[in-house]
């Protein structure tokens, strides 16, 4: 509850890119929900829902759907940054801890200063704009699962409206406007039904495309034990399973399910196995 009222609270101090980029998100998850509900839905089963359907269509996607939501809500949810939090002086990090000199505090190793945030932030990965908060140490496991869910969503939704599209819908010259027009027309509503298939179409190519590697990208950095800043230092990896329970908790391997599954983080954010490189001093 006291992270949800810090996160309204902070809202108006966010950039505007990243208030417009949230709605924006927001908005098309209620239009891609609208047209499934009150297009495909019905025409794919115009009779009461059988078993079949339940199986292959209703109970998958929205596994799905709530895996997407609900990761998205815990990485706003979740606070990694040092707000609150004490520094402990331990034997490992003493030597090597730094300084912040905006928020005038000392920071442990792999810890950043967030200048959209403003504030610093546990293992601080980066910022993303969409959730208007950075990803860090404790929710960057939600990040990766959101983005998984993401590609999955996406690509559904383009066999669901390709399937829809061709047995349904005509499309004349004159909707293709929208291509070239799409966001004035998405917000003031006026769009056809065409016109309506043609955007979420676009929109989920580009969702699958982006969430994908994505994925990839940020699923490679956790096997290699890094963040985004770090390029291919080896002073954080501990070997495959030991990064991604680093980042994925010890229950690393069933966290896809559900983000509510508790899975205990090794390390808090503040105190790392010494890295390699201080070894020889």
């Amino acid at each position: 509850m006291d992270n949800g009222r810090r996160f309204v609270k902070t809202v108006s101090k966010k950039h505007f890119l990243d208030v417009i980029l949230f709605l924006f998100l927001l908005g098309m998850i209620a239009m891609y929900f609208r047209f499934n509900i009150f297009h495909i839905l019905p025409y794919m089963y115009p009779k009461p829902l059988s078993v079949w359907c339940l199986v292959t269509h209703i109970l998958p996607f929205t596994f799905v759907v709530f895996n997407m939501l609900s990761n998205f809500c815990a990485i706003i949810c979740t606070d990694s940054s040092i707000f609150d939090r004490l520094l402990p002086i331990s034997t490992c990090i003493e030597n090597y801890i730094g300084f912040c000199d905006i928020c005038l505090c000392d920071i442990p190793p792999r810890c950043s200063h967030c200048d959209v945030c403003n504030v610093c932030i546990l293992t601080r990965d980066h910022h993303c704009p969409f959730s208007m908060t950075c990803v860090g140490h404790y929710n960057r496991r939600y990040f990766l699962w959101f983005l998984l869910y993401m590609s999955a969503a996406c690509f559904y939704e383009i066999v669901l409206i390709s399937y829809y599209m061709y047995n349904e819908v005509t499309i004349q010259m004159t909707d293709l406007i929208v291509l070239f027009w799409p966001i004035p027309k998405i917000i003031t509503f006026y769009l056809n039904t065409a016109q309506t298939c043609i955007v979420l179409l676009i929109f989920s190519i580009i969702g699958v495309i982006y969430s994908s590697l994505l994925f990839i990208f940020h699923l490679n950095k956790v096997c290699k034990g890094l963040v985004c800043r770090e390029k291919q230092e080896k002073n954080y990896d501990f070997g495959l399973v030991k990064n991604l329970e680093s980042v994925f908790g010890e229950k690393w391997y069933i966290t896809w399910i559900s983000p509510f599954i508790k899975s205990k983080l090794p390390y808090d954010g503040f105190n790392w196995p010494l890295p390699m490189f201080l070894y020889n001093h």
